[in-house]
C-alpha cells in the first residue's frame, strides 16, 4: 500500500532521513519506534504531504505523493486519518465542530450527514454526549480519542497515529491501544503508529521497524524485535542508559 524509497530530509543544516526504506502492507498495524527527536514524525509528514522530501519518493496506491498539488493532494488526503501528538484539537471549536471538521471542509455532505457520521465516530471511541464541550473542558485521555474520533471521521483507509500514548497514565494508555486494535480489526484499516512506548508497540503491531540515524535499522514481528540481539535495538527496548546509542551520542 505505501512505499517509501531513499528518502532524505535535512533541516538547516540537520540531515534527519538519510536514506529510508520502508514497505507498508494493506491492512497491518506498522509501528515505528526510536527515540524522540530521530525523525519519526517527519517521516509521517512525509508520507501524508505535509513534507517533501529532498530525495527519493513516497507512494501511495501507486501515487507519487511530492508530484500531488491542490485537488490532487486533498484527494489523497482524505483516504487518511491522522492522530496528532497531543490530539491537535482546535481550541475554538467544540467536539462536533472538531470532529466534523474535514468533512465540512473537504466534502459536499449536508450538515445532516456529518451530524451522522461524527455521533457515530465519537460513539467508536466510547464517547457519547460531548458534543458540545470544548477541548479546555477535556480531560488527556478525552483529548486523545475525539482527535481519533475526528481521524475516523471520513472513513480512512489507513490511519497514522504519531504518539498516540504520550502523556497517558498506564490505565487510559492502555485504553487507547485497545481502541487503535479495535479499529483495525472493525474497519479494515492499515495503521502506522509512530512510539517510543514499547509496552503499546508490543501490543497494537503486527510488525515494529526502529528508525535510528536516519534509516530504518530493523524490522520484525514484535516477537523478533523482543528477542532482538541486535545491540542498538536492544539498547532502545530496554531502555539501557548505556549501549552503542548513547556510546555513540546519536538518537
Amino acid at each position: 500500500m505505501i512505499t517509501i524509497k531513499n528518502l532524505h530530509k535535512e533541516f538547516e543544516g540537520m540531515k534527519v532521513l538519510k536514506g529510508l526504506n520502508l514497505e507498508i502492507k494493506e491492512g497491518e498495524t506498522l509501528v515505528i519506534i526510536g527515540r524522540s527527536g530521530c525523525g519519526k514524525s517527519v517521516l509521517l509528514k512525509h508520507i501524508i504531504g505535509i513534507l517533501r522530501p529532498d530525495q527519493g519518493e513516497i507512494v501511495v496506491d501507486s501515487q507519487h505523493v511530492a508530484k500531488l498539488k491542490g485537488k490532487g493532494l486533498v484527494k489523497l488526503r482524505m483516504k487518511f486519518g491522522m492522530l496528532f501528538q497531543g490530539a491537535a484539537l482546535f481550541d475554538s471549536l467544540d467536539v462536533y465542530e472538531n470532529v466534523g471538521f474535514a468533512l465540512r471542509e473537504h466534502t459536499g455532505k449536508t450538515e445532516e450527514e456529518i451530524r451522522k457520521r461524527v455521533v457515530q465516530a465519537l460513539a467508536s471511541v466510547d464517547l457519547e454526549n460531548i458534543l458540545d464541550k470544548k477541548p479546555a473542558e477535556l480531560s488527556g485521555g478525552m483529548k486523545k480519542r475525539v482527535g481519533l474520533a475526528r481521524a475516523i471521521c471520513n472513513n480512512p483507509r489507513i490511519i497514522l497515529y504519531d504518539e498516540p500514548t504520550t502523556g497517558l497514565d498506564p490505565i487510559m494508555a492502555d485504553m487507547i491501544n485497545e481502541l487503535i486494535i479495535r479499529l483495525r480489526e472493525r474497519l479494515k484499516v492499515t495503521s502506522i503508529v509512530v512510539t517510543h512506548d514499547m509496552t503499546s508497540a508490543y501490543k497494537v503491531g503486527t510488525r515494529i521497524a526502529m528508525l535510528y540515524d536516519g534509516k530504518i535499522i530493523a524490522q520484525g514481528a514484535p516477537d523478533e524485535i523482543r528477542n532482538t540481539t541486535d545491540p542498538i535495538v536492544r539498547q532502545f527496548i530496554t531502555g539501557a542508559a548505556h549501549g552503542p546509542i548513547t556510546d555513540k551520542g546519536n538518537g
